[in-house]
């Protein structure tokens, strides 16, 4: 792959990650201006998720016999129509259409763009190439949501959705001049169009990953204010930690990647995930240590990252053709743990005192691991 194909496809991928995370950023400033409340404007964050999570796998299904990047352009075109109807919203019913749609071509742009990445780049740096072009995922957490909370102060927040709608469109002729159809043809494996997986236990237990590691995750970071706060912190700290785990998020996809091109997956997965357990065993005992607390959340953040390459490149392990299908569940697994990890950590802190909160996701994840330890390696 050259670089500006990587530099294309990593752009994507991060406009995409972006309009998954923005909401956060610009609630009360959406909330205030169509007088909706912060609770219900916040339901946009899940509208999008379990959009994501459902429809994914099967629009993928059902453009899998179309080529790749014919797939790629017209999920741009509706990802663009997409926001332009939130852009245009004035009620919460229509902002949720947008966000429908928008996410529904979030769910095939992003699976197809992995897949594409699988195809174009050599077996040897397979690894690191799926690391910098998923880079553009954790990016948006660091400099996404930021950003667009800028934007939106100073202009407004429909002015964000109209620069989404320009860079998509130097997205897709980035598509049209970089991606040669040719290439992808010369690259797809024989019976592309009907992959096969190799082991679905593997195949299962890899998406099982996913699930714990997410939902562990997100029983921390969704509460990760409060979770501050209660123990003095301020808020200005509370931003400086997310600064924290977004650097460390695109560290570790980076480590990630390169780790399993020489050591493979699943010995990726299973350090990266031992790693991370012992960052959430630790932190309650950080929380009166601001330093040793923000180094740990680091390597947290770090670790958890650092398995999204690893499960990749396990997933391309166990298929013969086209990746996309088993990218489509792992993505839609992805969502659902951000999903049910916000819920259960919702409930946790409702009941419990939050400061454990790290030690149910501790309990979560190694469930993960448990599920990891049951993979067989396979040969590509």
């Amino acid at each position: 792959m050259n670089k500006k194909l990587i530099i294309t496809f990593t752009v994507g991928i991060f406009l995409l990650g972006m309009m998954e995370l923005i909401v956060s950023g610009i609630l009360e400033l959406m909330s205030s201006d169509l007088g909706i409340s912060h609770a219900l404007t916040g339901q946009l964050i899940t509208v999008y998720a379990v959009s994501f999570a459902l429809f994914g796998p099967i629009l993928i299904r059902l453009t899998e016999n179309m080529p790749a990047k014919i797939v790629v352009l017209l999920s741009l075109i509706v990802f663009i129509i997409g926001n332009v109807v939130f852009g245009l919203a004035e009620t919460f019913l229509v902002l949720s259409i947008g966000r429908v749609i928008t996410a529904m071509a979030a769910a095939v742009f992003i699976v197809k763009i992995l897949d594409m990445t699988v195809m174009l780049s050599e077996p040897r740096v397979r690894g690191k190439m799926l690391a910098l072009v998923y880079m553009g995922f954790s990016a948006a957490n660091v400099f996404g949501i930021p950003i667009g909370t800028i934007i939106g102060a100073q202009f407004g927040w429909r002015v964000i959705f109209l620069m989404v709608i320009i860079l998509a469109i130097l997205v897709g002729l980035g598509v049209i001049f970089f991606v040669r159809s040719q290439d992808l043809t010369d690259r797809a494996p024989a019976g592309a169009e009907k992959s096969r997986l190799k082991s679905k236990k593997n195949v299962a237990l890899y998406i099982a990953v996913t699930l714990c590691v997410l939902i562990g995750n997100y029983i921390i970071l969704g509460y990760i204010s409060p979770l501050m706060t209660s123990h003095g912190f301020t808020l200005e700290n509370v931003s400086f930690a997310l600064l924290i785990t977004g650097i460390g998020g695109m560290t570790g996809t980076y480590l990630g990647g390169n780790l399993i091109d020489k050591i493979g997956p699943k010995k990726t997965v299973m350090i990266m995930m031992s790693l991370f357990l012992v960052s959430m065993a630790i932190m309650p005992f950080l929380y009166e240590t601001p330093i040793l607390f923000y180094i740990n959340i680091f390597v947290w953040s770090l670790f958890q990252w650092s398995t999204s390459p690893a499960v990749q490149g396990g997933l391309v392990e166990n298929v013969e053709g086209s990746s996309s299908n088993v990218f489509s569940w792992n993505m839609s697994a992805l969502n659902l743990g951000i999903g049910v990890g916000a819920v259960i950590g919702g409930v946790f802190i409702s009941n419990f005192d939050i400061s454990y909160g790290p030690w149910l996701g501790f309990v979560i994840v190694l469930c993960g691991l448990i599920a990891a330890t049951q993979i067989k390696p396979q040969h590509v």
